[in-house]
């Protein structure tokens, strides 16, 4: 387990893909929490269909950013979100100022309809959150990768999934990561994992014995990859101010990925 100072989150905004770009889903949201204070912007996808820019300069430009910010992408896919934020966290301790995390993914190019393991499952989203830090506190972060092709994207698609293999990663060795990451973390108030799909979504919680704390999204969504976790902040933003939310992502790769924040007191959150 890594210990960090304090990752607080302040503001989450939301929006869900209707045949925009990637860029420009990521611009909406981030116009949407605004950039007062932010030194750094980290953009988490694995869908920019430009090798450069990254599409976190593209952002910073777009929100007319001085040069001096650190821009830079994370490619983890579905758990990118945490590593955002454990990085995120960082940098605002060392760079004295807010951290713009953009999460996002437009996946219809890159998914083929005809197959029916993927082609209905997954859809576009962008979120934008601002970061601060807190050195006068502690949050709580860890990862987990190792290689498996059970799922898995070339650079121009698609998608491929063994659904069957990825239910049994979550089930047996997410479980048991997430288990030992609470076993010496501070209890949670709320539940934020990746929404994947809603059934395996619940069947983790249970494992966890946090299915009152689980932070879910509308089921229309489907899988928007890695930002399903900060649109499940947005979506049930009326309940968490002030709390501390354990994040998780888990997938391709394989990979996984948790940390404990905390929510800000006069925290917003929205779906754009």
């Amino acid at each position: 387990m890594i210990s960090v100072p304090e990752v607080v989150v302040e503001r989450v905004a939301a929006a869900v893909g209707s045949g925009e770009s990637l860029v420009d889903l990521a611009a909406k949201s981030a116009r949407a929490v605004g950039a007062n204070g932010v030194v750094a912007v980290v953009a988490a996808t694995f869908s920019n269909p430009e090798r450069f820019p990254s599409l976190a300069v593209r952002v910073a430009a777009s929100l007319g950013l001085p040069s001096t910010v650190a821009a830079f992408d994370v490619q983890m896919a579905c758990s990118a979100y945490p590593y955002a934020l454990y990085l995120s966290g960082r940098l605002s301790v060392d760079m004295g100022g807010k951290v713009l995390v953009v999460d996002g993914d437009v996946q219809s190019p890159l998914v083929d309809e005809d197959d029916h393991a993927t082609g209905k499952i997954f859809s576009d989203a962008c979120t934008a959150t601002v970061v601060s830090a807190n050195p006068g506190g502690a949050s709580s972060f860890d990862f987990l990768t190792r290689q498996d092709e059970a799922l898995l994207c070339a650079s121009g698609g698609p998608i491929k999934m063994d659904g069957f293999k990825v239910f049994s990663f979550v089930a047996t060795e997410v479980s048991k990561f997430l288990k030992d990451f609470l076993s010496s973390a501070p209890a949670p108030d709320f539940f934020a994992p990746h929404q994947a799909n809603p059934y395996m979504v619940r069947q983790l919680a249970d494992a966890l014995e946090m299915k009152e704390k689980l932070l879910t999204i509308p089921d229309e969504l489907k899988n928007p990859g890695s930002c399903s976790v900060p649109l499940a902040l947005a979506h049930n933003a009326a309940r968490l101010a002030g709390s501390r939310v354990l994040v998780a992502g888990f997938g391709a790769g394989y990979s996984a990925s948790a940390g404990i924040v905390r929510i800000a007191d006069d925290y917003e959150g929205k779906v754009l």
